[in-house]
């Protein structure tokens, strides 16, 4: 519908947005502007007024909680979008990251979560499981004492160290990452791999288990913890844990490039539980074995890791 300059500038008078003016006549918001802009109506609406300014302080000095609303209140009263109100406040060092969320807000985020594992499995296979209340004490504590500690540029650089990490075992692209990290479905059961030579190892343990040479094996089944450790290295989750014909077993770790990290979780698992046998995979039995398992396994994934 055509609409004259007189009503434009009436509804913008009403509505302060391009775009509800827009909708109203079924145009461009790009038009509306354009329009205004000729008749010099249309001043900048994202400037805020003293007013403004003053009820956004008032609002983040009073408090609130993440999604309780007032925020979304506040964005109606002065005609903002809740991202320039959060901007203007992040520029007045306003904004708390630390801000606690409402009770019905975390109802709500554990209920989307829950349902999310319920369909998709836990990418660890941690579904059901719970630490117990004093791992999560002591979790807290450490996690409070070095962010208490810590300068911004450490914080800094442990999310950079995480993103890195991220991006090159795949995480962003997984399709092409090099360890291909994502789910598979082996032996009837989808579980979550770290990488290719990961996922082929379990295919090799269920042809095993298949043709009767060992009894069973499941993928990360249980994380051992070092209760003596106090910083550094304290848990460790072996890839996989075989059971043998005989009802015994030992544990299977597959490592491609043996990382400082890495290597001081297995030290310290032999050290801690002297008792379990543990077996290291690295590229010497891919290299050793995998031109038969081609033959032999299907599905077996060739390239990288």
């Amino acid at each position: 519908m055509k609409a004259s300059d007189e009503q434009i500038v009436e509804q913008f008078n009403i509505l302060k947005s391009c775009r509800k003016v827009a909708e109203v006549f079924n145009m461009s918001p790009k038009t509306v502007w354009y329009r205004l802009k000729k008749l010099g109506l249309n001043t900048p609406v994202n400037i805020l007024s003293e007013e403004d300014k003053c009820l956004i302080v008032n609002l983040y000095n009073e408090g609130f909680k993440r999604g309780d609303g007032k925020l979304n209140e506040l964005s109606t009263v002065i005609n903002r979008t809740v991202p320039s109100i959060s901007r203007f406040a992040k520029s007045q060092e306003l904004t708390n990251n630390k801000r606690s969320p409402t009770e019905e807000s975390k109802d709500k985020n554990s209920g989307r979560m829950k349902k999310w594992l319920v369909d998709n499995e836990h990418p660890r296979g941690m579904l059901g499981k719970k630490h117990t209340p004093e791992v999560c004490k002591d979790m807290a504590v450490r996690h409070k004492n070095w962010y208490a500690d810590s300068t911004p540029e450490m914080k800094f650089a442990r999310a950079r160290k995480m993103v890195t990490t991220q991006r090159n075992n795949g995480v962003y692209n997984r399709k092409h990452g090099s360890w291909k990290s994502e789910w598979r479905t082996i032996g009837g059961v989808s579980k979550y791999y770290r990488s290719r030579w990961e996922a082929n190892y379990a295919r090799y343990l269920e042809r095993c288990k298949q043709l009767g040479e060992i009894q069973s094996w499941e993928h990360e089944p249980q994380t051992f913890w070092f209760g003596n450790i106090l910083r550094g290295v304290r848990s460790y989750l072996p890839d996989f844990k075989i059971i043998n014909n005989d009802g015994s077993h030992h544990w299977v770790e597959v490592k491609g490039w043996m990382d400082p990290k890495s290597a001081t979780k297995i030290k310290r698992f032999k050290k801690y539980y002297p008792k379990e046998v543990m077996v290291l995979i690295r590229v010497e039995w891919f290299n050793a074995n995998e031109k038969n398992l081609i033959s032999l396994i299907d599905d077996w994934e060739v390239g990288e890791k």
